[in-house]
């Protein structure tokens, strides 16, 4: 929240505050936005995996029979989520440069 303490000091002192740098101050908050939403969908993604029993991943292995460890969000579920969300935001750069 570095950007909220840093609108209010701008604020304070209308003098300093350009348009450059209330630019900058959105772009941080929305930045900061943005990985707090994502961290949402990653956990809101990881608590429908099918695999998933309490915090603990049920998945199978195929060396130990009934591998049981607590969800850790490494599997190929989460990673292939986390690629789509990263493509996702890739497409949102672009647009916006």
């Amino acid at each position: 929240m570095k950007w909220e303490e840093t609108l209010r000091y701008k604020l304070e002192n209308p003098v300093q505050a350009d348009n450059e740098c209330l630019y900058q101050i959105c772009r941080d908050a929305y930045e900061e936005g943005c990985v707090h939403e994502k961290s949402l969908a990653m956990e809101a993604y990881r608590l429908r995996c099918c695999h998933l029993f309490g915090d603990k991943c049920m998945m199978i292995s195929n060396t130990i029979p009934r591998h049981i460890k607590i969800c850790d969000g490494t599997c190929g579920y989460m990673r292939k989520y986390e690629f789509e969300l990263y493509k996702l935001e890739d497409c949102v750069k672009k647009m916006q440069s």
